[in-house]
């Protein structure tokens, strides 16, 4: 029996920290009772429109370039493995497993609300893959973000076919699908019409990796307030610019919360032993990265909030294309009828549609039989019985003569005449009946996430930036007045030198990573796919600058850290020293060289898991926390600042 958790998905309330949480492979997942009627009714749509001979582009048709080609009833479910085949062409690294979770979570809870048109069957098997920790492998590159992350949501969807490489739940290794899908009594996947495309359309990978960076990102932000504040002290610098009534003057979100972090940290109204001993004295100003923290640091904490939001709705998005959705269209225009609302720029199509109509009929309808456009939908018609029955029999005879003559939507037809055309018209853009209607739209395309990746990557990028240049005057003794590199018998010891310059390459590194992904645009797919998100790099430079930021944050307060050791017995302030005992029982003081990357990495770890941030949360009230309504929680900031704090502060 499963130790694991359940957690129910709904395609409505996912959050970010959820999909976190489901990388750990810890939970189980399953539909909410109402999820699961909404697959069922979805898929309900699918079948009808199959039954009544209707033609729906991702249903019976080709992809893309070859939307317009017509498949055989007989062949849909191979043109649903040949989807999932030709289409896993990623390459690069593998995502890790956890980030495969992740991945596979947020398409269960996207196809969870009953736009995709998938099967309960199928979904059912997926979810149990899920929670049997059967992850396919997928490569990490291949997707230009529209139509979606096709490639490595097809690598998803190979593995839970059976097919491909997966992981091993057992060992952790890579294995074939069929035999470790074998070995965890799950059933592959057999894929229906439609359900190829329900598999693999969405913009899964970038907002799931997105979350994982975003939530990272939120960790170091505020790691990146406990380094400046552990940097002033050791820089023997002043509070003072983090006065509330400094801040409550420029009131943004973000710099009101990191100055109120700042004073909670450094507790100016009660200084440290560090800060009595030097007072201040000979000073007037602190440098711009002790002073100006939270004009700098509050702007990537207002980022995060802002890309957190947008993904917050990304998550809970119907990504796919065609979408199908229940009920009546509701909506004049789309309403697949041969007459259009006047003034709607829909004649030329029924002009269109008519013309189609009529060469349909001479090819295969026979004479004396009154043309009916292919694809007016059964229900509209309003005369008798037979008429319905006529129209059937006469869709059938249609297409049967189509078969016969071309089975590629290409090339001329026997005897050298003009090909009957299996291509759609201009009214296959919905289709209506069997309970509901599909409609083919752009949801797919990725440019929401993409963009707001490349802002998360710019806005967290200016963390590391500013702890490098404080890196450099801790280690400098001519700004620090401190030992150089921050080691006794300096020239035998080398200290944090190599250090400092590991943290610079990183802040050069960040500065190629943060050019934006999403400026640029291929076309693709026949240029029928003429303009793309590159989503996908988005999110993965969005990873690796948040993880650089991780490591240079650790380099500076594993420099704080051993800065304070030189005023020893002297202490700092209690939620500081907090954090000096936390690293300290990872990392010893230098008291020579050693081995400094397994310091570093230490460090990282206690940013990354969030323990750093913990151990001041007793520190921290909840004054800090964002609210939807910046203004009022400005006002309520400041209020509470200027009544807290104003008095303490000026005693500084």
């Amino acid at each position: 029996m499963s130790s694991k958790a359940t957690q129910s998905v709904d395609g409505k309330s996912l959050t970010q920290e959820d999909l976190v949480r489901f990388s750990t492979g810890n939970y189980n997942l399953d539909l909410t009772k109402e999820a699961w009627e909404r697959v069922t009714s979805s898929r309900k749509i699918v079948q009808n429109i199959l039954d009544s001979g209707e033609v729906a582009y991702g249903i019976n048709t080709g992809f893309g370039l070859f939307s317009k080609v017509v498949i055989d009833a007989d062949k849909l479910e191979i043109l649903q493995d040949n989807l999932i085949r030709s289409h896993s062409a990623g390459v690069g690294p593998p995502l890790t497993r956890a980030r495969t979770r992740m991945l596979l979570a947020l398409r269960i809870n996207v196809l969870s609300k009953g736009h995709s048109g998938i099967s309960v069957e199928s979904l059912k098997r997926v979810v149990a893959a899920f929670n049997a920790d059967c992850i396919s492998v997928v490569p990490s590159q291949g997707t230009v973000g529209a139509s979606g992350d096709l490639a490595p949501l097809s690598h998803l969807a190979l593995g839970l076919m059976g097919e491909g490489p997966m992981w091993d739940p057992i060992t952790g290794e890579i294995g074939q699908a069929s035999e470790i899908m074998k070995n965890a009594k799950c059933t592959p996947i057999k894929l229906k019409a439609k359900e190829g495309l329900a598999m693999i359309n969405g913009t899964q990978m970038i907002a799931s990796l997105g979350s994982e960076a975003c939530a990272r990102a939120e960790n170091a932000t505020i790691c990146a307030d406990i380094a400046v504040a552990m940097s002033l002290e050791a820089l023997k610098g002043t509070a003072k610019a983090y006065h509330p009534r400094i801040h409550a003057a420029r009131p943004h979100v973000g710099q009101n919360l990191v100055a109120s972090r700042l004073r909670k940290l450094l507790q100016p109204g009660t200084p440290s032993e560090i800060y009595k001993n030097h007072r201040y004295t000979g000073k007037v100003q602190d440098a711009y990265t002790l002073r100006c923290a939270p004009q700098v640091h509050g702007i990537a904490h207002d980022t995060i909030q802002f890309v957190k939001s947008l993904l917050s709705v990304e998550l809970n998005s119907a990504t796919d294309n065609p979408m199908v959705f229940a009920g009546e269209i509701g909506d004049e225009w789309l309403e697949l009828t041969e007459n259009p609302p006047s003034g709607s720029n829909a004649t030329s199509s029924s002009s269109s549609s008519a013309s189609t109509a009529s060469d349909s009929s001479t090819a295969g309808a026979g004479a004396g039989v009154a043309a009916t456009p292919v694809h007016v939908p059964i229900e509209s018609i309003q005369d008798l019985k037979n008429a319905k029955d006529e129209i059937i029999r006469l869709r059938s005879l249609l297409g049967a003569n189509a078969n016969k003559h071309n089975t590629s939507g290409g090339g001329k037809a026997e005897g050298g005449g003009r090909q009957w055309s299996t291509h759609k018209t201009a009214e296959d853009l919905a289709y209506q009946g069997g309970g509901g209607f599909v409609i083919s739209g752009g949801n797919f395309h990725g440019e929401y996430p993409a963009k707001a990746l490349d802002y998360l990557a710019i806005g967290v990028s200016e963390l590391a930036s500013i702890s490098e240049r404080r890196i450099e005057r801790l280690c400098n003794p001519q700004l620090s007045e401190l030992p150089a590199f921050l080691v006794q018998d300096g020239g035998l010891c080398s200290g944090f030198m190599i250090a400092h310059c590991t943290a610079a390459s990183l802040v050069s590194e960040n500065k190629v990573l943060v050019h934006p992904a999403s400026c640029d645009s291929l076309s693709t797919s026949g240029a029928k796919e003429d303009h793309v998100s590159m989503g996908g790099f988005a999110a993965r430079k969005a990873l690796n600058v948040v993880e650089n930021v991780e490591h240079v944050l650790a380099i500076e307060i594993l420099c704080a850290c051993q800065a304070i050791e030189f005023f020893r017995p002297l202490k700092t302030t209690p939620a500081l020293e907090a954090v000096h005992a936390l690293v300290r029982k990872q990392v010893k003081p230098w008291d020579t060289d050693r081995h400094m990357s397994p310091s570093i990495d230490a460090c990282v770890q206690l940013i990354r898991s969030g323990e750093m941030a913990k151990v001041v949360a007793p520190f921290l009230n909840q004054e800090e926390q964002y609210t939807t309504n910046s203004g009022s929680n400005n006002k309520r900031a400041a209020s509470s600042d200027n009544s807290n704090d104003s008095k303490k502060q000026r005693k500084t």
